[in-house]
């Protein structure tokens, strides 16, 4: 294949003011570079639409940098190496990396996170999701910070999503009553049919609190918290002596302008009068791990045991759509798109 000339990209536009809109990104065609020795070029197959880059599109962050106004929007991707000058990636390699909302990736061993794919009977698409970066942060959070007992009631918000389908089902494998907490009915059938939770319950019910109270009546042990604001008080008025919460996201506050408001939930729950165990975690906090969490994903995936959901969107130029109707709930799993 002829190396290619030109690179597409999207890029930032303007920081967000409050909801982000489609304006807020632009696509950029750029010239392409040559390969530098131990490089390698890859062109991205999948791309990874996630809710944690919002916060990252406004001027001032608070645990992560920005991403400034002409930056390509980061995400992890796959594809395969269709040029290199390294000897450990060559032609045809299906390759995982940190790459970009943009066609094409100019890699290297120096790069923080990439490696080549391992063989799988899984679709590729699962490494942007229970196999990567989603179902990591669900494995790390439920345990390196729940530590779940066997007979305990764990509670997940944003279940039928990425991260929160993923948490539940392993809570389940370690033996807890699991109850979900999703935006539609039919998220929530999802969640108890599908994925096996015990209950679902839809936050925008007029009844949801006593319904929350009727589905946990020996309190809350566990809290996977991946939403923030008025859910995280009601969720608390519930949860036992010994309580452990595990903050994976706050997708309540990510429109706000300013992010001095992230840590709102660990800031809510630790505030408390008998404050449970809770904390804010990035899963690169066990980036040494990784290697642990993705035998034991792509295992429990190929056994059956772990069940995800996904929305493959074609073409590069839509990742801007795919992301605003990703943070207007417009959306059921994980969101994936596919460049052709």
């Amino acid at each position: 294949m002829r190396y290619p000339e030109t690179n597409i990209h999207v890029t930032l536009a303007n920081h967000p003011n409050g909801k982000v809109d489609v304006s807020d990104f632009k696509i950029e065609y750029v010239a392409l570079r040559p390969l530098e020795m131990g490089e390698f070029l890859i062109a991205n197959q999948y791309i990874s639409i996630d809710p944690y880059v919002r916060p990252r599109l406004n001027m001032n962050t608070e645990y992560v940098n920005p991403i400034n106004v002409g930056d390509v929007i980061s995400c992890e991707a796959t594809g395969t190496v269709i040029a290199s000058r390294n000897a450990n990636y060559t032609l045809g390699d299906r390759v995982y990396a940190y790459s970009g909302w943009k066609k094409y990736h100019i890699g290297s061993d120096k790069d923080f996170l990439i490696r080549k794919l391992p063989t799988t009977s899984l679709p590729e698409s699962v490494f942007l999701n229970s196999a990567g970066t989603s179902g990591r942060s669900a494995y790390f959070g439920i345990h390196r910070i729940a530590h779940p007992r066997p007979g305990e009631t764990m509670v997940v918000s944003a279940a039928a999503g990425p991260v929160g389908s993923i948490a539940g089902q392993i809570g389940k494998i370690e033996g807890c009553r699991v109850v979900g907490i999703a935006g539609t009915t039919e998220k929530c059938r999802y969640v108890v049919e599908v994925l096996g939770f015990d209950e679902c319950i839809n936050y925008k019910d007029s009844d949801f609190r006593e319904q929350l109270r009727k589905a946990c009546p020996q309190g809350i042990d566990i809290y996977f918290e991946n939403v923030g604001g008025p859910l995280s008080v009601i969720v608390a008025r519930y949860l036992n002596e010994g309580a452990r919460v595990p903050i994976c996201g706050s997708v309540a506050h990510y429109d706000s302008h300013s992010t001095a408001s992230v840590s709102g939930p660990a800031e809510f729950f630790s505030s408390l009068p008998d404050a449970p165990t809770n904390r804010f975690f990035l899963v690169t906090e066990w980036f040494k791990d990784y290697a642990e969490s993705d035998s034991w994903l792509i295992n429990a995936l190929e056994q059956g045991k772990l069940k995800h959901k996904e929305t493959i969107t074609q073409g590069l130029d839509a990742a801007p759509q795919v992301f605003v109707d990703l943070m207007n709930s417009r959306h059921f799993g994980k969101q994936v798109v596919e460049i052709i």
